[in-house]
């Protein structure tokens, strides 16, 4: 089965954002903390819950960066995190989608973090990592390397900023393999490379379908258009519904050839036009043996 089409909330510019997500007639919704307002009140909530039934929903944290030099905030955090994971539950949202700080967790983090996911696991919430906005390899494959339960979200524009100003440590093809096992939910935007513009698909320097031509679409249940405004959806939703018809197409044989079925095999990625200058295969690190396939 292809992964669900949804949207994220983000572009409805509502205080009641809740009241204008069927507008997108998509059956996916990821509520995004940082943008819509969900407060941690059960009447708000039960008020939320009545527009949103039937609808198959994710939670992406309110949080930016849980643990901080200072202890407070860090608490702060993650008790932000436990109340999101009761609403997760509360709303019926299956996906909670969180970041962390930009750098290599210590092992007492790395504890505490832990434990978080436990919870989520008792709730039946499942949390979803996702990297930051210039995406690094090395700290994706450290915390993909440390839980070893815990799925990724690929953020096509992280993709491409990390590649573009030479953050993401090696080239595309090679991180996507990597990482490809673990990816079962995809944030799908484009940019120019250099800010996380959150464009259309089909306006920026990725190459996307290439990209999701190396990914194992049996294993992601939803590919999130995260764009900055709502008519971007339209356009992005046709091209991702284009590109899947034809990932699942027959032959004539009536044998299905698409990497839905057989396991996707790698092409060269060509570098983004504005990315020429800023990126060399020189200098890259290895991939962590721990992580290697």
């Amino acid at each position: 089965m292809p992964p669900s089409i949804g949207v994220t909330t983000q572009v409805i510019r509502q205080a009641k954002w809740y009241k204008h997500v069927d507008e997108f007639g998509l059956g996916a919704i990821e509520i995004n903390r940082q943008n819509s307002k969900l407060h941690f009140n059960h009447y708000f909530l039960e008020k939320v819950k009545d527009y949103l039934g039937g609808l198959d929903l994710s939670i992406h944290s309110g949080t930016a960066g849980i643990f901080q030099p200072h202890e407070v905030f860090t608490k702060a955090n993650l008790a932000i995190l436990a109340a999101e994971l009761e609403v997760c539950r509360f709303l019926g949202a299956g996906q909670f989608v969180f970041h962390l700080g930009d750098g290599f967790l210590s092992p007492n983090d790395k504890k505490r973090l832990r434990d978080v996911i436990a919870n989520a696991e008792d709730l039946g919430v499942q949390m979803l990592y996702e990297s930051n906005s210039l995406l690094v390899s090395d700290y994706a494959y450290d915390i993909l390397a440390s839980f070893p339960t815990l799925d990724y979200v690929l953020d096509l524009g992280h993709l491409n900023n990390g590649h573009c100003v030479g953050r993401l440590g090696r080239g595309i093809a090679e991180f996507v393999e990597q990482v490809r096992s673990r990816v079962t939910y995809v944030h799908a935007c484009n940019n120019h490379g250099l800010h996380d513009d959150h464009d259309g698909l089909d306006s920026g320097t990725l190459d996307w379908r290439g990209v999701l031509d190396m990914l194992d679409l049996s294993r992601v249940s939803k590919i999130i258009i995260e764009v900055r405004q709502a008519g971007m959806v339209e356009e992005s939703t046709r091209a991702l519904r284009r590109y899947l018809a034809g990932r699942s197409t027959p032959t004539a044989s009536g044998a299905n050839t698409s990497p839905l079925v057989e396991q996707a095999k790698p092409r060269a990625i060509p570098l983004p036009i504005s990315c020429d200058a800023l990126n060399s295969e020189a200098g890259q690190h290895p991939i962590p043996p721990e992580f290697a396939a």
